[in-house]
């Protein structure tokens, strides 16, 4: 049986960054935290615009649990990020907007308008423009190729770093590392 397809959520807007960088670090030299715009949509409404989680989850179009999941992701991701000194990237996520969105790749300027043949940057009329919205849609396609070609992934020792294929069925931690015999996590968890 597979799992139930996710709703999208809704994202009034894109926020205006593509993400952050820890200061004094070079980003070369960093790793860095994924936050969906989900995500960056759920601690908006939560922390900033400080509406109750019952009132943020009906704006997004998802249940309360849900939103509290997103939340908390969210804050998760965040504090490794603090934590370990990594980047924050800003990006994808099973995301629905009610308008178009582009953004500009000169400026970083973040705008909705009816998409023309040759769109230009209202603050500095450059033509280097991102469709949001069709980068979404990259995104989520990118992440089902992945998955439908990947559908096992790995199991890796959390000790000695040991990397084996993931057998459906079969916890990771059910399995016994054979190089170091702690038990396996699976990869990306």
């Amino acid at each position: 049986m597979s799992p139930r397809r996710k709703r999208y959520r809704r994202v009034e807007a894109p926020p205006a960054l593509k993400g952050y960088k820890p200061f004094g670090i070079p980003f070369r030299s960093t790793g860095f935290v994924t936050l969906h715009f989900e995500e960056y949509e759920a601690l908006q409404l939560a922390d900033y615009k400080k509406l109750s989680q019952k009132d943020a989850a009906m704006i997004m179009n998802v249940s309360r649990p849900t939103f509290t999941r997103i939340y908390d992701s969210c804050l998760k991701k965040i504090a490794r990020a603090f934590a370990e000194g990594l980047a924050i990237t800003i990006e994808g996520g099973d995301v629905h907007f009610e308008k178009e969105w582009f953004r500009c790749n000169a400026c970083n300027h973040v705008f909705s308008e009816e998409k023309k043949d040759k769109m230009k940057c209202p603050e500095c009329k450059s033509t280097d423009i991102e469709h949001i919205n069709e980068s979404i849609r990259n995104w989520r396609e990118e992440q089902y190729r992945s998955r439908s070609t990947d559908e096992t992934g790995y199991c890796i020792c959390p000790e000695c770093k040991h990397r084996q294929p993931h057998q459906r069925g079969e916890p990771c931690y059910s399995v016994s590392c054979p190089k170091c015999g702690r038990p396996l996590i699976r990869e990306n968890n």
